[in-house]
């Protein structure tokens, strides 16, 4: 097995272990390690049934069920999820208690002129905050959203302040928020979900907000991964965020889709998504 860094700011590239074989113990061991401090592991020129590739992502956690099944597909076809538009930076299900920890994605079909997802590290984030705004964000809290009335099921700072009931699944967590078992910080502030900074005054949150968003975005925070056919990412859901331009229709663009942790229950927002027409 050989492991070479992904890019100058996150990631792993791993070569030499075929994932439709169980990893050896040393092996896993180093993978977790890569994993805990570069929080993405890519793993290119892979060949896995659905069944495997469950597998392969099963030796880091235990897998998520998410409408009764541990597959799902992000497909730019007319009944794919996501479909063909742009993704704006998010984590999966960020506005719930407990977002998943792990997320994979499996290159099925690929464009031959290639499609891009962008990853951005808050762990980095965090670590190279300025002084100034580290010490007006100490001990706030950040409200990560989503606005089912939305097509794009976004938030932002879009959503009115107060608006919030049964219709925007929301939840709470520190701005400077630990990492679940190395401690590390992460930026827990997500361009998609993140609504309000709290307790600050609307105008003060939202302006806090942005200036977050300008720092979390900049350019060294992030890696571009350009697909091909066969690449197997698994990354960690807290850590790091992800996005993606517009896709477009034509030709297929289909990623398998595997997630560690335990799929959240939505039943409560059923109803007043299916009113619009809107489905998370």
């Amino acid at each position: 097995m050989e492991l070479s860094p992904a890019s100058p700011v996150l990631g792993t590239v791993v070569r030499g272990v075929d994932l439709r074989d169980p990893l050896a113990a040393d092996d896993l061991a180093a993978l977790q390690a890569a994993l805990a401090t570069s929080y993405l592991l890519h793993f290119p020129a892979q060949d896995l049934s659905d069944d495997e590739h469950v597998a392969a992502v099963a030796q880091f956690g235990p897998i998520a069920h998410e409408g009764g099944q541990p597959v799902g597909f992000v497909s730019n076809a007319p009944d794919g999820v996501l479909g063909s538009a742009a993704a704006c930076f998010h984590i999966d299900y960020g506005f719930t208690d407990d977002p998943y920890l792990f997320l994979s994605l499996f290159g099925l079909e690929i464009p031959d002129g290639g499609t891009e997802t962008y990853f951005c590290n808050a762990v980095a984030a965090a670590r190279d905050l300025p002084a100034d705004l580290r010490a007006r964000v100490e001990g706030l809290q950040a409200r990560a959203a989503v606005d089912v009335t939305s097509a794009a099921r976004e938030a932002g700072v879009r959503i009115e302040l107060g608006r919030l009931d049964g219709t925007y699944p929301h939840a709470l967590r520190p701005v400077l928020w630990p990492h679940r078992t190395t401690g590390d910080t992460i930026l827990a502030v997500w361009e998609q979900q993140t609504d309000a900074v709290l307790p600050l005054p609307d105008d003060e949150s939202e302006h806090l907000v942005r200036e977050l968003f300008s720092h979390l975005y900049r350019a060294d925070h992030v890696m571009t991964h350009r697909w091909a056919a066969g690449d197997l990412l698994v990354w960690d859901n807290h850590a790091i965020q992800h996005a993606r331009p517009e896709v477009g229709t034509e030709p297929r663009r289909v990623l398998r889709r595997v997630c560690v942790g335990v799929a959240p229950d939505l039943s409560i927002f059923a109803a007043r998504m299916a009113e619009r027409g809107v489905r998370l």
